[in-house]
């Protein structure tokens, strides 16, 4: 997975986050009501069992009174059905005065497992004989006493008393009655409620969070809905579609970014139209022209036709600008456009090439006919002469024609440079005629063996018949061989055939980014398996000017390193002279970018370019691959000697290593070595096989070879 993609998965979906707040918060609120029910109802019943316990304790009292006036009381015979209709009643007892037990009633036989009241607890009682004790040590059990008591009236003069509280009476304590309650009861049931209250309120929390989740998803949809346009318009997708929303505020997104989308697209048109077509004549300028040619020749293959390529340059056109300006020289350039776009069909092509020169590629004809077709041209120009501010202005030209036969053979490159070529012989031959370019015999079968070459390339490419072969390179430090330059041949009937037999056609026909890229990915691939048991191998690739043209190059080796576990260390890129110097606005800073990813460059065949030192300066290398014609003859040849000494020597100054190509015999090798050279390689060090690591000893073992004798 892609960082940015990896990145995009750990983000929360809309719908999500507000489901996860509007949970939390119900939770939360749900969890407070749950312990405000619980409190309360707890609350409440333990009150209502408080004011209940006073009355039983106070009933306890009057139906227990038999027991101390030694008399028979039908209330005291009651006090079993009486206990009976209260089940929080576990037991009560009753006390003489000195505090031994006359009486129990009890609901449970283990009431009498709590224990009795002490003197200390008489003693309370007796202290204030009209109220009751609570004592709830032993919860859920609460234990309520009260002492009973006997009132006597001892004032003498009854009859005189005008109210009873004139009278003098006497409170004796008979005895005490214990009451115990039991609670435990109420809380299980409260505990129950709450509990069955708990599974209602997750049973309804669970409901709303899926009703929830599909009411925020239908509500948050249209939201949805323009994510996926927004990808395609980040991806440069202009051609998408915005849903409609019911909602303002998402409506008023989706036409903003309707309106975004075709400000974007008209100002890609404008952008499109400036860069494809000339300002002028407003005809494909000569950068279109190459992708325009190109389509028409793929439309040659699918009508199988041959088609012409016309080269139109206006004889003696800087006298107009020279004599009546460039205004006029513009205008007249106008109207030779517009009489050229007259004169073929509406679908042949007509561009612009620079300044009085221009192009017409027609589709269906064959040479004799786009002769005529020049002829008549060059006649219309000279019989109908152009005006401008009531001047008329005579132009001639020359034409020079080339064909494009079927099978297409010639890139569009190789067809505007032969119909150059014939324009200029129409031009030595005397202006205003036509003149056909004639490729010789050794042209030809080049050109014919190249087409053969690139359908065998294409073919290799598409089902895996390319060859990779590894030449060995030697530290000469320690003679230590950890790199191998991957060099690529074709296959064919068991045959390797080398570069040198078919880079000619991959270059001519545009397929050598194909092939780069096949080696790129199929030599990493073996070199992740290899790494297992050789981890410091580091493998040399070749790159050309090809792959540094769309600029796409750093991001395709990355990901294939990624793709292969593998460290930008593992590879250094090998690039010529003509690569880097040749093609510095593209392939520089493309090499900088993996330099900064951790790839590391060679120069290759360093002296056989431009080989300046200025250049070599700036390049953003780290190692500098001396050409092979310095080597050669390097025992014998001083100049040579001087030449590879002084590259080493400014290779270090800039901080690059240098490596020797050719090594072909130890002489050479102990030469380059002495010169200052880093690094070696040749037939003597090793040739080109499909794995010449396989005598190497394994990850547990130090790489290096014996020394040379």
């Amino acid at each position: 997975m892609k960082p940015a993609e990896k990145k995009q998965a750990t983000h929360r979906t809309l719908v999500h986050e507000m489901l996860i707040v509007q949970l939390s918060f119900a939770a939360f609120v749900g969890v407070i009501a749950i312990g405000c029910v619980w409190w309360v109802v707890s609350w409440v019943v333990r009150d209502n069992l408080d004011d209940w316990a006073q009355r039983w304790i106070v009933e306890m009292e009057s139906l227990g009174t038999g027991l101390y006036l030694d008399e028979t009381d039908e209330r005291f015979l009651e006090l079993e059905n009486y206990l009976a209709r209260f089940p929080e009643i576990l037991y009560v007892r009753y006390y003489d005065s000195d505090g031994r037990i006359l009486y129990i009633e009890q609901a449970a036989d283990d009431a009498t497992a709590y224990p009795e009241l002490t003197q200390a607890d008489f003693l309370i009682l007796i202290e204030n004989p009209k109220v009751h004790n609570v004592d709830t040590r032993y919860e859920p059990l609460v234990r309520i006493s009260q002492a009973v008591v006997t009132e006597a009236i001892v004032t003498i003069d009854l009859f005189n008393a005008d109210s009873m509280n004139e009278l003098e009476t006497k409170t004796s304590v008979v005895g005490y009655v214990e009451l115990g309650l039991d609670y435990d009861r109420y809380d299980r049931e409260i505990l129950g409620s709450v509990a069955f209250g708990s599974i209602f309120v997750l049973l309804a929390f669970l409901a709303m969070a899926v009703i929830g989740r599909i009411a925020l998803k239908r509500a948050v949809q249209p939201l949805i809905d323009i994510q996926s346009p927004l990808e395609d318009m980040a991806k440069g997708n202009l051609d998408i579609q915005v849903p409609d929303s019911p909602h303002r505020e998402i409506a008023n997104i989706g036409n903003a970014l309707k309106t975004a989308i075709s400000r974007i697209q008209e100002r890609d048109r404008n952008l499109r139209r400036l860069a494809n077509h000339d300002a002028l004549t407003d005809l494909p300028n000569r950068n279109h022209l190459i992708d325009e040619l190109q389509d028409r020749m793929e439309q040659l293959v699918t009508e199988r036709c041959s088609g012409a390529l016309l080269f139109i340059d206006l004889d003696k056109f800087k006298y107009v600008n020279d004599s009546y300006g460039h205004a006029t020289g513009d205008a007249v350039l106008i109207q030779v456009a517009a009489r050229l776009r007259q004169f073929v069909r509406k679908d042949d092509l007509v561009a612009r090439y620079s300044g009085d020169e221009f192009v017409i590629f027609i589709a269906g004809v064959t040479a004799d006919r786009a002769d005529d077709i020049a002829r008549k041209l060059i006649q219309d120009l000279r019989e109908y002469p152009l005006s401008h501010s009531a001047q008329s202005f005579s132009v001639g030209c020359s034409v020079g024609i080339t064909v494009a036969p079927y099978p297409p053979i010639f890139t569009p490159e190789e067809l505007i440079s032969q119909a150059d070529l014939a324009c200029r012989q129409a031009k030595t031959n005397g202006r205003k005629r036509t003149s056909h370019f004639k490729a010789d015999e050794r042209q030809l079968d080049s050109i014919k063996s190249d087409l053969d070459w690139q359908q065998k390339l294409e073919r290799a490419i598409q089902h895996d018949e390319l060859v990779l072969e590894y030449q060995p390179i030697m530290k000469l430090s320690n003679e230590t061989i950890n790199n191998y330059e991957v060099l690529v041949r074709l296959q064919e009937d068991g045959k390797l055939h080398y570069p040198s037999a078919f880079l000619s056609a991959a270059v001519r026909f545009g397929i050598m980014q194909d092939v780069d890229r096949w080696v790129i990915a199929n030599a990493l691939s073996q070199l992740a398996e290899i790494r297992q048991q050789h981890p410091n191998i580091v493998f040399n690739i070749n790159i050309t000017g090809d792959s540094f043209g769309d600029g796409t190059l750093p991001q395709f080796i990355t990901e294939t390193l990624e793709r292969n576990n593998l460290p930008a260390s593992s590879i250094i890129l090998e690039i010529t002279e003509q690569v880097a110097i040749g093609s510095v606005s593209q392939a520089i800073p493309q090499i900088t970018q993996l330099v900064e990813q951790g790839c590391e460059f060679a120069v290759d065949d360093f002296g056989t370019g431009y080989s300046s030192l200025s250049y070599l300066k700036k390049l953003p290398v780290q190692y500098i691959k001396i050409d092979g014609a310095f080597i050669h003859r390097l025992t014998e040849d001083k100049a040579d000697q001087t030449i590879v000494k002084a590259v080493s020597d400014i290779a270090h100054l800039l901080g690059k290593s240098t490596v020797a190509e050719y090594i072909e015999d130890e002489k050479t090798l102990n030469l380059v070595r002495k010169l200052g050279v880093d690094y070696a390689q040749g037939f003597f060090i090793g040739k080109p096989t499909l794995t010449p690591w396989s005598n190497l000893p394994t990850r547990s073992q130090v790489v290096q070879l014996p020394k040379r004798a």
